[in-house]
């Protein structure tokens, strides 16, 4: 739990937060939110960028190439604006989530500039 929050947290949502962190702060943001949710039935909704990597690897193939220029972009002002932050590719989110110790996790593309990434307590 949150110190100062008497109940569980059902769920809980972050949007466009992670994404101004590197990883080591971002994974401690997200061990805190793990650890506010109830184990076993408990999942954090994260919605942020992902980008592809070098190769090109992608959530989905036929993601739209205007969007993806857009997520660039919005890594490229990460880097301007803050110390650490920016956009991660899959292989970073999968990094960030297994050491914040999250049992799996899901990443649902919704056809837009962000994705929906479910993580499971």
């Amino acid at each position: 739990m949150i110190k100062g929050i008497e109940q569980r947290i059902i769920g809980q949502n972050i949007a466009w937060v992670l994404h101004d962190w590197g990883d080591k702060d971002c994974i401690r943001i997200l061990k805190n939110c793990k650890e506010a949710v109830p184990p076993n039935i408990g999942k954090v909704l994260i919605v942020e960028s992902v980008i592809r990597d070098q190769k090109k690897t992608m959530i989905v193939e036929d993601r739209d190439e205007k969007l993806e220029q857009v997520r660039l972009m919005l890594d490229m002002g990460m880097m301007a604006h803050t110390s650490t932050g920016k956009e991660r590719t899959l292989k970073e989110w999968d990094f960030v989530l297994n050491e914040a110790g999250f049992a799996r996790y899901e990443v649902r593309d919704i056809d837009d500039v962000q994705c929906v990434i479910i993580a499971y307590r």
